[in-house]
């Protein structure tokens, strides 16, 4: 019978195959069918909306045909003719031509009415007509209109505009003012607009070298350096300029081939041109400027009575501030002649370093609730340790002179997704006597139930061997179990023979109580409790013979005799 399923179920997936394997073949069919003659329709209109286009071009093409015959023919019929005469002649003298006749005839094929010098210049002549036509109108087209610039009643050129000139304005005074030099170059402007030809247009530069070359001063040649578009001064050479500027660059790299460095201020010093011949500076000097400083770190000297916002509000600096120049600021503690930085140093040219980093990150973990019937109102439990998750970031950081200021994010990967922490919050109504009402004395533990007496000594009082606690009977399974003294609960759970078990911590005693065999617990690790509080139910968990609370008691984490810490007056014993 399973053979025979089988088959069964293998014979119908097969049929589903072909089935859907003819639905896809037809469903192609069809889409390729409005494909054809959506595409036969589509030729068919073109070829019926180019009907007049096609009659001209084919009517275009006798023409051309009909005139390429007709020249041909005359050509023919022009050398035909003539050829008909010496061969009558031939015949007449017996083979011979005479000279005049020849020359005739060869002026006939060639002047005559349709001979071939007379013919192609039919053609030639209306052709090189055309062309010189198209030559003028393209000539025609090319002129420009231009400003037609002149400067003191001299022309110079021309110029696309008068913006140009008010450029070169601008360059002219970077050039003359070097170091606070004052020159006056008269540079009084006129103009006019010309239409021209192919002649070229004047740049900003080549305008300031024709006005500097009319006005008399002693130039030289050479190239000038710029910061932020401010003259310096000119230089002969920039080669040693040059090589300094890239060795401050090169200070910065890195292995990180993403990085992109550069000056934070626009620096030019390729310009070539005609400077005034007092401009020109030593080129040592312009290394030993680039190289400096533009600002030196200042420093503040602690004085008697200065306090952290004393000195920030007498430097005009934020707390903040400060702390970056000098990290842990606001943590120490200041004595006489300590020195404050408050103005960081600052190199005469900046870099800025921009470069994809990738970094790891920690993610934090949410805390997560839920309500719990099986721990008592007041009271809350962590079930689960939340757990860092951890991140891949991809960044782009830009760093000026080896700081920070500005970081984007590109990418951000999640590595390892971050566990939330679970608290379960109680829920469960408390039972009666929440709080014990009775006090101990000075430095001791309160009894830990209602009644109850002390049925076990611990080995050191004549009790069992290895019996570490206290044993108290005479209580009913569930009753409440209370705090000896207030502290915080450091283990709240199943502990071996013990059952389930609680320990407090009592700071204020230097020791820990302890509570076993409980048949429920109503605290949690880390809850506060105070003295007198209820915290657990007695039963007989664990490795008991009958209900009762065995009472521990610990300092530095070793269990002592619980007889001298706990208030146990009133209350009846049973010693073996």
């Amino acid at each position: 019978m399973k053979n025979t399923e089988n088959t069964s179920l293998g014979s119908a997936f097969v049929t589903a195959i072909a089935l859907f394997g003819g639905y896809i073949l037809n469903t192609l069919y069809i889409a390729f069918s409005y494909l054809g003659k959506g595409t036969v329709s589509f030729f068919k209109m073109l070829w019926n909306a180019s009907r007049r286009f096609r009659h001209w071009a084919a009517s275009l093409l006798k023409k051309l045909g009909r005139n390429i015959l007709s020249l041909g023919y005359k050509i023919s019929h022009a050398v035909k003719r003539p050829f008909k005469v010496i061969k009558e002649e031939k015949e007449h003298n017996g083979g011979k031509v005479s000279f005049k006749t020849a020359a005739s005839v060869a002026g006939k094929v060639l002047f005559g009415k349709n001979g071939v010098f007379v013919t192609v210049f039919n053609i030639v002549v209306p052709a090189v007509s055309v062309f010189f036509l198209f030559s003028v109108i393209t000539y025609s087209s090319s002129l420009t209109y231009a400003v037609k610039l002149t400067v003191n009643g001299q022309f110079l050129g021309y110029i696309e505009n008068e913006q140009v000139f008010l450029d070169a304005q601008e360059v002219l005074q970077d050039r003359i003012s070097y170091l606070g030099r004052d020159i006056d170059i008269e540079a009084v402007p006129s103009y006019s607009i010309e239409k021209i030809g192919y002649s070229d247009t004047l740049n900003k530069y080549q305008i300031v070298d024709l006005i500097l070359r009319n006005s008399g001063v002693n130039l030289d040649y050479g190239y000038g350096f710029y910061i932020n578009d401010t003259f310096y001064g000119a230089l002969m050479d920039f080669t040693k300029v040059k090589e300094t500027l890239e060795s401050l660059l090169e200070e910065y790299k890195t292995d990180n081939e993403s990085e992109v460095i550069a000056f934070v201020d626009e620096i030019r010093f390729d310009e070539p041109g005609l400077y005034l011949s007092d401009s020109f500076i030593d080129e040592d000097w312009l290394i030993g400027l680039l190289k400096g400083k533009r600002q030196e770190a200042m420093y503040y000297e602690v004085e008697y009575g200065d306090s952290h916002l004393l000195i920030a509000d007498y430097l005009g600096k934020s707390m903040s501030e400060l702390e970056l120049m000098n990290p842990g600021f606001t943590d120490r503690d200041l004595h006489v002649g300590d020195k404050i930085k408050y103005s960081e140093e600052v190199p005469f040219l900046s870099v800025s370093i921009t470069r994809t980093e990738v970094y790891n990150v920690q993610s934090n973990y949410s805390t997560e609730t839920y309500n719990d019937n099986t721990i008592y109102e007041g009271s809350s439990r962590k079930m689960r340790e939340g757990e860092y998750g951890e991140n891949r970031v991809t960044a782009d950081v830009t760093y000026v002179n080896g700081k920070e200021t500005n970081r984007t994010v590109k990418q951000v990967t999640v590595v390892k997704e971050p566990v939330s922490e679970l608290i379960a919050i109680g829920t469960r109504p408390t039972p009666a006597g929440t709080f014990k009402d009775e006090t101990a004395a000075f430095g001791k533990l309160l009894w830990p139930v209602n009644g109850g007496y002390i049925s076990q000594w611990t080995h050191w009082d004549g009790g069992y061997y290895g019996h570490e606690g206290i044993d108290i009977a005479g209580v009913n399974y569930g009753d409440p179990v209370y705090a000896g003294a207030s502290g915080v609960v450091t283990y709240a759970g199943w502990y071996y023979g013990l059952g389930n078990y609680v320990e407090i911590y009592h700071p204020d005693l230097g020791i820990s109580s302890g509570y076993a065999h409980n048949s429920s617990i109503y605290v949690s690790v880390g809850q506060q409790v105070s003295q007198g509080e209820c915290i657990s139910a007695a039963g007989a968990t664990g490795v008991a013979y009958g209900v009762h609370v065995h009472l521990a008691v610990k300092v530095s984490g070793v269990n002592v005799n619980p007889r001298p810490y706990l208030d146990y007056s009133g209350h009846s014993i049973n010693i073996f």
